[in-house]
């Protein structure tokens, strides 16, 4: 059967530190300094440039390529990236975003730069380019390899190029750093279901379980294991419950679908 990851991971893992995440953690080697005969507080700037970046993008982006102009170097490109992925240009500001994740005058901590790094991955998804994805994503994991949002991000990627056991062995790390992480337990169930060890998968869900016996895509994905092994009655009861919690949704809709795919009509 084809593979279909758990609600969860659609949603959760097209993800990337906030817009505004790494923006206090950035360096200014001068708080301000002179273009010909006018000052410029370049953090004043660029607190002020971010914040047209994610409310009124297009002004943001006026306002970068100006600054940039003027001399703001990799601040004002990193508020040129932001204002483009929200306008939708998702490769160009992820390529930009890659530039400014290179620049560690700016970017001195590890931290800072796996931030940027993790945008650039989510503005390559949101591009379509999933490989360019993986290698921002891959950069980002080399300077911060115990950071588990990171790895679990990294998955999407991995999972979209088909690497399933690649995909395995960030879920194995992110789950050996965080073993309570219900998103990565049903992920590697998932996985595992999709590559037939049914068992494994179960497992992994009876563990999400464990946690929060009422979470929605965890009684999901349970029903799509046994589904998938032949129990239509343990599958049916799973797709009703998920139903019972929540009857609108992305769990709810794939809990209907399943409903009907197996001829049990829902109202």
């Amino acid at each position: 059967m084809p593979f279909i990851p758990p609600v969860c991971f659609l949603i959760s893992l097209r993800r990337a530190l906030p817009l505004a995440g790494v923006l206090t953690l950035l360096a200014f080697p001068a708080l301000a300094q002179t273009t010909g005969q006018t000052a410029i507080d370049h953090e004043s700037e660029y607190a002020a440039c971010m914040r047209l970046a994610q409310e009124a993008p297009a002004d943001g982006y006026r306002s970068g390529v100006a600054w940039f102009e003027k001399g703001g170097g990799s601040a004002a490109e990193h508020c040129i990236a932001v204002s483009l992925l929200q306008l939708g240009d998702y490769a160009e500001a992820a390529a930009r975003l890659e530039r400014v994740a290179g620049d560690e005058s700016l970017a001195p901590r590890p931290e800072t730069r796996a931030g940027l790094l993790a945008q650039a991955g989510l503005a390559w998804v949101l591009a379509g380019d999933e490989r360019k994805a993986a290698s921002a994503r891959d950069k980002a994991l080399e300077i911060t390899p115990d950071n588990v949002d990171l790895r679990i991000d990294r998955v999407l990627s991995r999972v979209a190029l088909e690497q399933y056991f690649e995909a395995i062995d960030d879920l194995n790390r992110a789950l050996d750093l965080s073993p309570r992480r219900i998103d990565a337990l049903l992920v590697r169930a998932s996985t595992y279901r999709y590559l037939g060890q049914l068992d494994l998968a179960r497992d992994d869900v009876e563990r999400a379980l464990a946690i929060d016996p009422e979470h929605p895509d965890a009684l999901l994905e349970r029903g799509v294991i046994a589904r998938a092994a032949g129990d239509k009655n343990a599958a049916r009861q799973d797709f009703l419950t998920v139903l019972k919690l929540t009857s609108e949704g992305p769990a709810g809709d794939a809990a209907r679908l399943n409903l009907e795919a197996m001829d049990v009509r829902v109202e």
